[in-house]
């Protein structure tokens, strides 16, 4: 099965301060890329799940000698990331571990359903959840 999305990253300014966020929240750990120039934390998953990371925010180059900048921020695409548990719970976490709830718990259907959070980082990123 093929999925929409391949990856995604979520910039930085303090990786430490995030992965303590996002293991917090999302009861999930990140574990440190091996074999990468630049320090690089990655969501641990399981088979069949989309892949991400966390990694420094900042002006990066890359080897085709093009330098664009990775800000933190509420601006551009919004990663939905999954809650095992239910959403609820995970907005309880998300205030304790240094984050602000923008938007509450909220209905798409009967069982599925979301909100949208403020990470340590300033990023705007969104939790959903099968409840």
């Amino acid at each position: 099965m093929t999925h929409a999305i391949s990856w995604f990253e979520i910039p930085a300014t303090d990786l430490e301060r995030a992965r303590e966020f996002y293991t917090t929240v999302l009861d999930r750990g990140l574990v440190a890329a091996e074999d990468t120039d630049e320090p690089y934390l990655l969501f641990e998953t399981g088979d069949g799940e989309v892949g991400g990371g966390l990694f420094e925010a900042g002006e990066h180059d890359f080897d085709s000698g093009e330098t664009m900048p990775f800000p933190t921020g509420e601006a551009g695409p919004t990663v939905y990331l999954t809650v095992d548990d239910s959403i609820d719970a995970a907005l309880d976490r998300v205030e304790t571990a240094g984050g602000t709830v923008l938007v509450g718990t909220t209905a798409i259907t009967e069982t599925l359903h979301y909100a949208l959070i403020r990470d340590t980082e300033g990023n705007r990123v969104g939790l959903m959840a099968m409840e």
